[in-house]
C-alpha cells in the first residue's frame, strides 16, 4: 500500500518536517502582539495561514448575527482564521460562504455538514437557529474529537449527532490516519487516497440517511425505505434541509447515491469543488434532472451559472431549486 503520509506531496505538505516546530516557534505569546501588527498589512500574504497564540485556548466568532466558540486554535485550522480575522474567516468568500449558509438554514428543521471537520458550519447554523437539528460527519478520529469539543463548550449536545463515517458509496470501508500528529488537524484527506493505518471508517449512503433526516420532524420511526421507492413523501411533510459538503472532490459520489434524498427533500446545498479534482459533467447530471440551479459563491455574491465550471480560486457553489428571481427577492446578492 503506497501510505499518502509517505508520499512526496504529504512531506512537502508538512515542509519535511519542519512545519511544526516552526509554527511553535511563531506561535509563541511573546510574538504575536508584534505579528498581529505587522502580518496584515504585508501583502498577499494569507494571514489564516499563520498559527495562533499556543496558548489561546479558544476563539469566539461571528456568522449571520450568531456568535459561538471553537476551540484549541493552534490546532483547529479554522478556529485559527477567526482569531486572526477577529472573529471572522480572513478570506471574504469563505466568510460569506458561511453567512449564506447560516441565512439558508435560518428556517432550516435539519442541517447536514459532510465532511464536518471540527464543526465550524454546525457551530454556526445551530447558534443562529434554536430550533434546528445537526448531522456531523467527519472520518478523521482526531478531527471527531475536535469537532465533539466544540460541540460541548457551545452546549449543542442534544442537538448534533455525531457521525464518525463517510458520506459517498454505501458499505465501503477505508483506512485512516488518527489525525493526532502533525501541527494541526488534518482538514483535506479524501476517500480516494491511501493509509496504512489500524483505524477504519465506513461510509454510508445519502439516500440511507433519509430515514433518520425524516424521523427528525415525525413520528416515524427511522426505518429503511422500503420498497424501491421509499417513503412517500409530500413536499407539505418533508422537512426544510439543508446540506454543507466538502469531501476534497468526492462530491459525485455523495450525490450518486443521494438521488432519492434529493428527490424527497430537494436540500438547499453548499458544496466545494476544487478545480483539480471535480467532474463537472458528472455532477450536473446528478443535480440537474431534480430542477437545481448553480451559482458560484464569491466574494460577497452569487454568481448564476448556467453550467458547473469550476473556478480556480472561488471553491463553494450553492445548488438550490431558487431561481435567480427568487434569490434576490429574499435578499439574496446574484448576478
Amino acid at each position: 500500500m503506497n501510505d499518502h503520509l509517505r508520499t512526496f506531496t504529504a512531506r512537502r505538505q508538512s515542509w519535511f518536517g519542519l512545519k511544526l516546530p516552526v509554527k511553535t516557534a511563531l506561535a509563541q505569546p511573546a510574538l504575536h502582539p508584534m505579528l498581529r501588527t505587522i502580518a496584515p498589512r504585508i501583502r498577499g500574504l494569507k494571514i489564516g495561514r499563520l498559527p495562533a497564540p499556543i496558548e489561546l485556548t479558544e476563539i469566539r466568532g461571528r456568522a449571520g448575527g450568531a456568535e459561538f466558540i471553537l476551540v484549541e486554535p493552534f490546532r483547529c485550522e479554522i478556529a485559527k482564521e477567526f482569531y486572526w480575522g477577529r472573529g471572522r474567516r480572513t478570506e471574504p468568500e469563505e466568510a460569506f460562504a458561511l453567512d449564506l449558509m447560516v441565512a439558508l438554514s435560518a428556517d432550516a428543521d435539519v442541517f447536514l455538514d459532510i465532511g464536518a471537520y471540527t464543526g465550524v458550519f454546525t457551530m454556526a447554523v445551530l447558534a443562529a437557529n434554536d430550533h434546528v437539528r445537526a448531522h456531523l460527519f467527519e472520518i478523521i478520529p482526531a478531527v471527531v474529537a475536535g469537532a465533539e469539543k466544540n460541540i460541548d463548550r457551545n452546549g449543542f449536545g442534544r442537538r448534533v449527532t455525531v457521525h464518525p463515517t463517510g458520506v459517498g458509496s454505501p458499505d465501503t470501508w477505508m483506512k485512516v490516519p488518527t489525525g493526532d500528529g502533525g501541527s494541526a488537524l488534518p482538514s483535506f484527506y479524501s476517500s480516494d487516497m491511501r493509509f496504512d493505518s489500524d483505524a477504519e471508517v465506513r461510509f454510508t449512503s445519502l439516500d440511507a440517511l433519509l430515514p433518520e433526516v425524516l424521523a427528525e420532524v415525525s413520528d416515524r420511526d427511522p426505518q429503511p425505505p422500503s420498497g424501491e421507492g421509499g417513503p412517500d413523501v409530500s413536499d407539505a411533510e418533508a422537512p426544510r434541509v439543508t446540506v454543507k459538503i466538502d469531501v476534497e472532490g468526492g462530491e459525485n459520489d455523495v450525490f450518486a447515491y443521494g438521488q432519492q434524498f434529493l428527490s424527497t427533500l430537494h436540500p438547499d446545498i453548499l458544496c466545494e469543488v476544487l478545480d483539480d479534482r471535480a467532474k463537472p459533467r458528472e455532477l450536473m447530471g446528478h443535480l440537474g434532472e431534480h430542477g437545481y440551479h448553480y451559482y458560484l459563491v464569491g466574494e460577497d455574491r452569487l454568481y448564476a451559472r448556467k453550467t458547473i465550471r469550476p473556478d480556480a480560486h472561488l471553491r463553494d457553489w450553492l445548488f438550490t431549486l431558487k431561481s435567480p428571481e427568487q434569490l434576490r427577492a429574499a435578499g439574496y446578492p446574484v448576478d
